[in-house]
This record gives structure tokens, C-alpha cells and sequence, in this order.
């Protein structure tokens, strides 16, 4: 059993990093259920779980733990401990991937937009003979790749604030500019970035 002290701080980190009890029990690979017992003083975590969690979190299992307070003692088996620091960085690699998105995170890097991007400027170009202003295609590429560092992020408010915003509205300026010669008027577009960043400051 695990004393209520220690349940809070897992509670407490879990709803500092964003995460639910689903969310994190897949991370993790447990169950929810686990996560809540944990959260609840029912039971225990496992030394395997306890150094996920840790290294989830990025702090040391002292911090997970809160010792200075918390009377749970880790005392891993003899035959186990020269696999734990294995584990351990087996783990961190594993964190390193976890993201609100990670698949589409992971997809996004493996796909070669950047040679599609100029494939298609070099081959409409000499077809139509509009390298002006289709050069405005290559202001995709920051918002690809934003977007796709996006995913990783951890919660959807990292996720909101990470978003190529600034980025988007620029290339949406330049578009109303040169096809729609609006360049006096379509200058309000710029007032959305501060007010959407303003209203991710006021999410928790």
C-alpha cells in the first residue's frame, strides 16, 4: 500500500504535465485503473513503473517520491538492479517519443515534403511560368515542420502555443496581397496572433 502522501504527489505531477489518467497509463503501459488505484493509496507502483514515471516527468525517483516526507523505500531485487539503469534509458527513449500526437508527429518527419514542395514550385513554374509568386509555397515548409513539433508536445495547451500561428497568418497576408492587391486592409489578419496567444494564457 502506498501512503496518501505519496498518492498526491502522483496526482499532482500527473495535472501538472497535463496528462489523464488515460493518457498517462498509455505512456506508461499500464491501466488506468492502475494509475488510479496509485492516485487513490490503493496500491503501489512497481519499480519498473516508478522509473518510467520518473524519467516520464524528468525528475529523480527522490522527487517522484517526495522522501523527505514519504516512508516508501524502493528495494529492487538483487538479480535486478544491474538492469535497472538499462531500463532506464530504455525508457527515456521511449519518452522522448510521446507527444499529444506522436504518430502524426512521427509521420510528418518521415515524409519528404520539403523535396515535394520543390518539385512542385520547379515543375508549375516552367509549366506556367508563374515563379512569382508561386515562390510563396516554400513559407509552407515552417509551417510543416511547426506543426510537426506540435505533436510532440505534451498536453493540448503546449500543443495550442506551438502551432505555426504567426507563421500562417504571415503567408495568408502575402496570398490576399498579391492576389487580391488587399495589402491595406488585409493588415488585420496581424491582430490574431496576440489575441490567440493571449486566450491560450488564460487556458490551464
Amino acid at each position: 500500500m502506498m501512503n496518501i502522501v505519496t498518492a498526491n504527489r502522483l496526482l499532482e505531477l500527473r495535472k501538472m504535465n497535463g496528462y489523464s489518467q488515460d493518457v498517462l497509463a498509455e505512456k506508461i503501459g499500464v491501466s488506468r485503473q492502475a494509475v488510479s488505484k496509485w492516485e487513490r493509496a490503493e496500491s503501489s507502483p512497481d519499480t519498473d513503473n516508478l522509473i518510467a514515471l520518473a524519467e516520464l516527468y524528468g525528475i529523480t525517483l527522490d522527487d517522484l517520491l517526495n522522501t523527505s516526507k514519504d516512508v516508501i523505500e524502493i528495494t529492487p531485487e538483487p538479480s535486478k538492479k544491474k538492469d535497472i539503469k538499462g531500463k532506464a534509458k530504455s525508457l527515456l527513449s521511449k519518452v522522448n517519443d510521446f507527444g499529444i500526437y506522436p504518430k502524426t508527429a512521427a509521420a510528418m518527419a518521415k515524409f519528404p515534403y520539403p523535396l515535394i514542395v520543390v518539385i512542385l514550385y520547379v515543375g508549375l513554374s516552367y509549366a506556367f511560368d508563374i515563379w512569382h509568386p508561386l515562390w510563396l509555397v516554400f513559407l509552407t515548409l515552417p509551417i510543416y515542420y511547426r506543426i510537426a513539433t506540435a505533436c510532440k508536445a505534451n498536453g493540448k495547451k503546449a500543443f495550442a502555443a506551438l502551432l505555426p500561428i504567426p507563421e500562417f497568418i504571415v503567408l495568408l497576408y502575402l496570398m490576399c496581397g498579391f492576389f487580391a492587391h488587399a495589402w491595406g486592409t488585409m493588415w488585420v489578419l496581424f491582430l490574431i496572433i496576440p489575441i490567440y496567444y493571449w486566450v491560450i494564457s488564460l487556458k490551464k
